[in-house]
């Protein structure tokens, strides 16, 4: 059985292509055929279509944005994903319980289960975790702008603090399946899988395989009354909360009075200097995803 292992070259400072290739090795050790694939810059149909043909799974060594990467070429071809964590959040390997050793991804491999997810759209762009526009979005694109190599939670620090300085929220509505909302300043999170940065998930109740996405709007007038809501956030009390918005439907279509910037699975996506309308949906392909054997 072959099994394609995608991975950056330069990502972590060499930490991704390490890791794949001591993967490659173990995988090999295991009567596996790994297939070591370098991504490119550009679209992962560029570099990518055709060469997971035959492949029993795809490894993805690196973080959230290379899974993303990789996630629309997989599903096209009916190739489960797995993901051997080398970014800064890794919420994909947290969701499905993945790993980088060789020895756990031979015995799922082996055994081949998996579970099929929803791959969602934002305006022509893929995601598998979660979009927003806000505070956050501006943070990802403030650290996109200035990064020059691998990044770690420590790379944000300046990042947020510069956008703290000058945020300001713009008004926001949404048109859930068709019905329009007016919501006010504040920020949006729309949640594929139930997970986000830090431990926060605004839409913690978000399920991947039910043909819906769940959009949260945050109410905030300023980067101070954003911060109110981190502790709730951690703790999950922030559903309880009677000027927070849950949605859920199949299309959502973001509206802002002013351009905003786009954010999905913690990549920066768009213009830099935003649009004043997202749509976001499900795409027509599905996802799989290799599971643990355990």
């Amino acid at each position: 059985m072959e099994v394609a292992i995608v991975f950056n070259p330069i990502s972590g400072s060499g930490r991704a292509r390490r890791t794949a290739d001591g993967i490659a090795e173990g995988l090999a050790g295991r009567s596996l055929r790994p297939r070591l694939i370098e991504s490119q810059r550009g679209p992962a149909e560029s570099w990518l279509r055709g060469r997971l043909e035959g492949a029993r799974a795809v490894v993805v060594a690196g973080g959230d944005g290379a899974v993303r990467l990789v996630a629309p070429e997989a599903a096209a071809a009916g190739i489960p994903v797995w993901q051997a964590p080398c970014g800064t959040e890794n919420l994909v390997a947290r969701a499905f319980g993945t790993c980088a050793d060789p020895a756990r991804i031979a015995a799922a491999v082996q055994r081949g289960a998996t579970r099929s997810i929803d791959l969602a759209v934002a305006s022509g762009e893929p995601f598998v975790i979660m979009a927003s526009v806000g505070f956050d979005a501006d943070v990802v694109h403030a650290l996109a702008s200035r990064r020059s190599g691998a990044i770690t939670h420590f790379s944000y620090a300046g990042p947020i603090l510069e956008t703290m300085r000058h945020w300001s929220p713009s008004a926001l509505a949404w048109e859930v399946d068709g019905e329009r909302e007016e919501l006010g300043l504040g920020m949006v999170v729309v949640g594929n899988l139930a997970e986000y940065g830090a431990r926060l998930n605004p839409a913690a109740n978000a399920q991947p395989d039910d043909r819906r996405l769940d959009a949260v709007f945050i109410p905030a007038d300023s980067a101070a009354s954003l911060a109110s809501w981190v502790p709730l956030l951690w703790s999950g009390l922030h559903r309880r909360h009677p000027r927070l918005s849950e949605r859920r439907g199949e299309r959502i279509v973001l509206h802002a009075d002013r351009p905003i910037r786009l954010q999905l699975d913690g990549d920066a996506a768009g213009s830099p200097a935003g649009a004043t309308r997202y749509e976001l949906s499900l795409g027509a392909d599905r996802l799989s995803m290799l599971v643990p054997a355990e």
